[in-house]
């Protein structure tokens, strides 16, 4: 019980940042930025005291890093990051190590022998792949500039990136980045996650949890079932019916995302995995990386569940059951671009019907064509 508590608990605060508003959506991403700000100053504390009052001091390679990040902000924006040193250092930082690679003249005022200098062009789209496709080797980036017409080769790669700071990160490709995982694979990747609602009983207030499924591509959402005490007998029984090889929601998913709720446990992770389907746990306290379901949570309290006082377990499967339908047919979708999830057939000449849902809690709108 305590585990659901702090299940809850966690939902809750997801929901309080994730809520589909963008200027919540800013301050929670500020707040983040801001305890990485101290957390910063904290270490460079650290760092001079055991250098006896005195500034860090880095190395080329670590200011290129540096004056190419920081290069992108404004001088203001800067000063609000930087507090070891002024945004003026940093730019010149960035004027003084990008520009040596111009710099023809030695100190006697001769100039270098050697390969002419690389063209801007040439810089700019090394510069834009890198960033576009960080996977990507010397190699491999030489081998596209290649392809679209510049002479260049991998160790010309390799200079203009260590040039401007551009680090390879050689765990990236093992570790791979979420984001990118969720947008190349959201069409074969599922969602699941708890919801709870409290329903009013001559005992005292009652906990139902709910377990829904999300199709993270399509945005489409299944209800797995709804429970006052779920075990890992009945969370098991629900991953069955979603693998149903005739009709079950998952059966063609590759990847199943869910956070590390005890309910989730090795039992419920071996039906999916029998299917060939991979399971991708979440890190502790990080609902922002299953933010599509997350998103779906929130809609559904705040325009159903958070509005009605439910006094029955058949009422809250009516209301799931509802919401689902008004969800997945008739409410537009700001990530499909303002489309339905799976709208149904219309006849465009027929006149303008009102769908209600839960009485009149929820309208949806269609056009259907009138009899003769």
């Amino acid at each position: 019980m305590k585990k659901t508590t702090d299940t809850f608990k966690r939902l809750q605060a997801a929901m309080k940042d994730i809520n589909g508003d963008r200027t919540q959506l800013i301050r929670t991403q500020q707040d983040q930025i801001d305890y990485l700000r101290e957390k910063v100053a904290v270490l460079e504390e650290i760092a001079m005291e055991k250098n006896g009052g005195k500034k860090p001091e880095f190395s080329d390679d670590q200011k290129k890093r540096l004056a190419y990040r920081g290069k992108k902000l404004s001088e203001f924006l800067l000063s609000e990051v930087e507090r070891t040193y002024s945004p003026g250092t940093l730019y010149s930082w960035f004027r003084e190590l990008v520009g040596q690679k111009y710099d023809s003249t030695g100190r006697s005022g001769q100039k270098k022998r050697g390969r002419k200098p690389i063209s801007t062009e040439i810089v700019q789209e090394t510069r834009t792949l890198a960033e576009r496709n960080p996977d990507w080797g010397y190699d491999h980036i030489a081998g596209t500039m290649q392809y679209l017409g510049f002479d260049i080769s991998a160790s010309t790669v390799r200079k203009i990136l260590n040039d401007h700071g551009i680090v390879p990160d050689p765990e990236r490709r093992k570790r791979g980045d979420w984001p990118q995982f969720l947008e190349t694979q959201q069409f074969f990747t599922g969602a699941t996650d708890f919801a709870q609602v409290e329903m009013l009983t001559p005992f005292g207030i009652v906990r139902q949890s709910l377990l829904f499924f999300m199709d993270i591509g399509k945005r489409e959402v299944r209800f797995g079932g709804m429970a006052h005490n779920p075990d890992s007998n009945w969370t098991t029984q629900i991953a069955r019916n979603m693998c149903d090889m005739f009709d079950g929601f998952m059966r063609e998913k590759k990847y199943l995302i869910h956070d590390r709720d005890s309910l989730f446990n090795k039992r419920f992770d071996a039906i999916f995995e029998s299917i060939g389907i991979t399971i991708k746990r979440l890190p502790p306290f990080t609902p922002q990386m299953n933010g599509r379901m997350e998103n779906f949570m929130r809609a559904l309290k705040t325009e159903c569940m958070d509005k009605i006082i439910f006094t029955a377990e058949w009422q809250i499967r009516l209301a799931a059951k509802e919401y689902l339908e008004y969800y997945n047919h008739y409410r537009p979708t700001s990530a499909l671009d303002g489309k339905m999830i799976n709208p149904y057939p219309q006849d465009d000449e027929g006149k303008i019907q009102e769908i209600s849902f839960l009485g009149g809690l929820l309208h949806g709108y269609k056009r259907v064509k009138q009899a003769a």
